[in-house]
């Protein structure tokens, strides 16, 4: 992999680095443009880097590594401020850390077993919910709280999904 090979890792690690300004920002109301802006950029970033690694076959374990944790750090991470600033309840960001945590270990075991996770649809619609529910709450919107319960909904579905899709795998694993 030559040096354009490293062009969606780079932009994966650039969502990780947005993350603190991006909170920073938030904890400055006449700042939240700024939040916006940056927030919006991350989560190009990720479409963005799918998209190169897939058109030029540039797909790395390391990209496949590191691009579900960017998204984690950075959607929690900004949660955990709404969290803070009583805009959310507590347990929205629970929810989905127990959801990734779960979907990482199923990734986990499947590896093992040769069994690749790729993203499903699902899968797919709660980080869209997710990622716009935020938008929708940096910028203070109306109906962010409906964006936010179907991202709600979609996390704890999706999780569903990928756990009854690859359960007959996961019951072959000895406890």
């Amino acid at each position: 992999m030559g040096k354009k090979g490293l062009i969606p890792n780079y932009l994966t690690i650039s969502r990780i680095f947005l993350t603190l300004p991006v909170i920073i920002f938030l904890f400055f109301d006449k700042f939240s443009i700024f939040a916006g802006i940056l927030f919006f950029i991350a989560i190009f970033t990720d479409y963005l880097d799918g998209k190169i690694a897939r058109r030029y076959n540039q797909v790395s374990n390391l990209g496949k590594f590191l691009d579900p944790l960017a998204d984690k750090i950075l959607v929690l991470s900004i949660l955990i401020v709404f969290v803070d600033k009583k805009e959310i309840p507590f347990f929205i960001p629970i929810i989905i850390l127990i959801r990734e945590f779960a979907i990482t270990g199923l990734r986990t075991i499947l590896a093992q077993k040769g069994v690749i996770l790729s993203a499903l649809r699902e899968g797919k619609i709660k980080t869209f919910l997710q990622d716009i529910s935020i938008l929708f709450y940096i910028f203070k919107f109306p109906g962010k709280e409906i964006l936010l319960a179907l991202a709600m909904f979609f996390t704890i579905y999706s999780g569903i999904v990928y756990l009854s899709k690859y359960w007959k795998i996961l019951s072959e694993e000895k406890l």
